[in-house]
């Protein structure tokens, strides 16, 4: 017997770079490639059998090869239904379906195109020439790999639309635009998918403008400062020059607004030092915003001299001009480019600076009436009065030591070591840090600073506010003979220090009665030995009873009942391997931590007093009182809003009737709630919809007769007012209650809603 074997085809799967800064699981592109190499091996090896009596040769027909394109990789992927259901309302998914052309595409994934919202997904699905001009936007007409791209990192690539993307890198991680590329190089038969996560939108048109850069300004309506500035400068002929061309970094009416008064009026009066400020935001000649990516890094020098850095945060996807946000781009004059920042760049121009030293200057304000007479009681008065140290105070208005609560102000007035260690921890010593300056720390890897009792304090940015720690930085750079004070509206209290503890974070728990469901829940995940291990660090953000009880009780019987569910909701609450105190989660605002169930926590400061409260607003924020009241769209304006104990552990109101009578319930007049972040809404027994705060059903009090009444507060132990802090640490739209409490094992923070699905 003669017998012959087929040669096998060589194959071989795909490999993909997966880049440091997210984890992205790619098996089922990994299983298709499998089963097309487990086909082939089928097809192509066989044993030819044949005897004396039949020679023939047995003819075999090779399958033809299986086609992967680029459109064929994203429907099989399955994190990128979105982009393919883009594709497929333009048309481009045959374009990319061309195994006769070569492209590379920036693929967002479902989650970058979910942060647009599913209304502007909508309205882009229903507009496919505004949508194909997006989607051609990140595709390049031919292949170009992650070596290539980083090699071409500081310059500009033409895409399909005809517009240009930028290339950078920041640390490690390659940027397009402001977007970070998650993962490279995935091949396919017609080209190179790079995974990005956020969407790329293309630049604005320049178009046919007809006005100059002042009257742009002057136009706005939004830039009256910075007019009135530029004319006291007698600089507006200049940037209304038509045969030079600019590009304005134009403050708002808002960014000036946050300088102190004093300082305003003295640059106005010092017209050099006015002008130097100003010529420090203008860099000669036109940088539209793709090529201000390309600096991502660097720096770009200005009129006055001065190189001012630029800087893209990847975590939000914002481009940045020394400390301050570029919040619009490209606004195309006759003679070139605003970009309008929500921060004044000092950067090295000198400010006018008073005869006053930093005490005099409080003194003489009626604000600081409190932090002068905790400044007298312990000496440090004196301290700050030195002419021979420069010093920056975060100052405390009367306001913010009001909402300390008179009975602890009188008691730190009594207890002056204590008093002194909280004063010293708003003082920077020896610098003068000015906004910007603080900004740009505030946007670094490291943003701690140390304070003059010499433990640590953390500057972050939230949208438009600048922090430190929990305190929003309302009024900066009152400038001083020996510094600057900027104005803050809490008083900034030091991080619990570090003490060794016997008891483990289950001990903790089991000893807080507040944490009985906690408890009773690890135990039925089986999760106690887990976090009671001593060997082990943890950083468990802990719902209490009240937490639980926001879950309707049947929901929460099936959770407890259903141990791999329960057990992922629980270390959903957990990071792994790690200590992570309040001061680190200060500085970690705006960004996103891995819990220990994989998932991804997002830890942010939320400014309620930035809250609206319009025409169509159900619910408003009042600042004094550090509570939810009625908004403009409610049955009653400004007044005090309470919950409903009863309501707990029920899918909706147990008010209804005569009870709704006495409590009114806060209804949703136009739809929807979302001006105050933890609105929802829940349906009554009448059926109309009562707006809910964190899960918990909100209602008026019949006894209330005027804004800032409280009289329902305690009534039947059942009923109580919404307190909520000015500024809130929130772990996934959760706020933490309490910080640092340090175990043997960890640390835990207390949260008041159960982070779920």
């Amino acid at each position: 017997m003669i017998c012959r074997y087929f040669s096998l085809v060589d194959l071989s799967v795909i490999q993909t770079r997966r880049s440091p800064k997210r984890k992205f699981k790619r098996e089922d592109i990994q299983v298709k490639n499998l089963k097309l190499i487990g086909l082939s091996l089928v097809s192509l090896l066989f044993l030819q059998a044949c005897n004396d009596d039949d020679k023939k040769e047995v003819v075999v027909t090779t399958p033809p090869p299986v086609v992967n394109t680029i459109v064929d990789v994203a429907v099989a992927d399955g994190n990128f239904t979105t982009l393919v259901a883009a594709l497929q309302a333009t048309g481009l998914d045959q374009t990319l379906a061309d195994t006769n052309a070569s492209f590379t595409v920036f693929a967002p994934t479902d989650d970058a195109f979910a942060m647009l919202g599913q209304d502007t997904i909508d309205a882009l699905l229903a507009d496919t020439d505004t949508l194909s001009n997006i989607l051609t936007y990140h595709v390049i007409s031919s292949e170009v790999n992650a070596a290539a791209a980083v090699a071409s990192a500081g310059t500009t690539v033409e895409v399909v639309n005809g517009d240009s993307i930028a290339l950078s890198l920041d640390g490690d991680n390659l940027l397009i635009n402001t977007a970070t590329v998650i993962m490279t190089d995935i091949q396919t038969d017609n080209g190179i998918i790079h995974v990005i996560d956020a969407v790329l939108m293309p630049p604005k048109a320049k178009g046919e403008p007809t006005m100059n850069i002042v009257e742009t300004a002057v136009a706005a309506g939004n830039f009256t400062t910075l007019v009135a500035a530029l004319q006291a400068a007698d600089l507006d002929g200049a940037l209304a020059d038509e045969t030079k061309t600019y590009t304005v970094f134009a403050p708002t009416d808002a960014a000036f607004s946050t300088i102190g008064s004093q300082t305003i009026n003295a640059l106005l009066a010092d017209t050099q030092a006015l002008s130097n400020l100003l010529l420090q935001h203008v860099v000669a000649g036109e940088v539209p915003a793709v090529a201000a990516y390309t600096l991502n890094g660097q720096s770009a020098e200005t009129l006055s001299g001065a190189e001012i850095a630029i800087s893209i945060n990847s975590t939000n996807d914002s481009l940045h001009f020394g400390g301050a946000n570029v919040v619009v781009k490209d606004l195309y004059t006759t003679n070139g480019i605003i970009h309008v920042i929500d921060m004044v760049i000092v950067g090295d121009a000198t400010l006018p600076t008073p005869a006053e030293n930093i005490v005099d200057i409080a003194v003489a304000s009626d604000s600081f009436t409190t932090l002068v007479a905790a400044l007298q009681a312990t000496g440090l008065d004196t301290v700050l009065a030195n002419a021979d140290n420069d010093f920056t105070v975060f100052a405390p208005t009367d306001a913010a030591f009001s909402l300390l609560g008179q009975d602890t102000i009188n008691a730190l007035l009594a207890d002056t070591d204590t008093l002194r260690n909280i004063l010293l921890y708003h003082v920077v010593s020896g610098a003068t840090v000015l906004q910007d300056a603080a900004a740009v720390i505030a946007q670094s890897d490291n943003s701690m600073v140390t304070m003059a009792n010499e433990q640590m304090a953390s500057l972050s940015r939230a949208d438009a506010d600048l922090l430190i720690n929990k305190s929003s930085i309302s009024t900066t750079n009152i400038m001083a003979s020996n510094g600057v004070i900027h104005v803050v509206d809490q008083v900034i209290l030091p991080p619990t220090v570090k003490v060794d503890s016997n008891l483990t974070i289950v001990d903790v728990a089991v000893a807080d009665d507040n944490f009985s469901t906690l408890v009773a829940a690890l135990t039925a995940a089986d999760l106690v030995e887990t976090l009671a291990n001593e060997d082990a660090t943890f950083t468990v953000f802990a719902p209490t009873n009240n937490a639980f009880a926001k879950i309707e009780s049947s929901a929460l019987q099936a959770l407890l009942a259903d141990t791999a569910a329960l057990s992922n909701v629980l270390l959903k609450h957990v990071i792994s391997d790690v200590e992570v105190n309040a001061l680190s989660s200060y500085a970690a605002n705006g960004t996103n931590v891995e819990a220990a169930n994989g998932d991804e926590l997002n830890i942010a400061l939320v400014n309620f007093t930035h809250t609206t409260n319009a025409s169509n607003d159900e619910v408003a924020y009042d600042s004094a009182a550090q509570l939810l009241v009625g908004g403009m769209n409610s049955a009653s304006n400004g007044h005090t809003l309470y919950v409903f104990d009863n309501d707990l552990g029920t899918a909706g109101s147990m008010c209804n009737d005569a009870c709704a009578n006495t409590w009114p319930p806060v209804l949703v007049i136009d739809s929807e709630v979302s001006n105050i972040k933890g609105l929802g809404m829940v349906m009554r027994d009448d059926e109309t919809m009562q707006v809910t705060y964190l899960g918990r059903p909100l209602y008026f009090y019949s006894g209330d007769a005027q804004p800032g009444d409280m009289n329902g507060q305690g009534v039947g132990n059942l009923w109580w007012k919404v307190d909520q802090e000015q500024v809130a640490l929130q772990v996934q739209g959760s706020n933490v209650i309490m910080t640092d409490i340090y175990t043997k094992n960890g640390v835990i923070h207390v949260i008041d809603t159960v982070i779920t699905d």
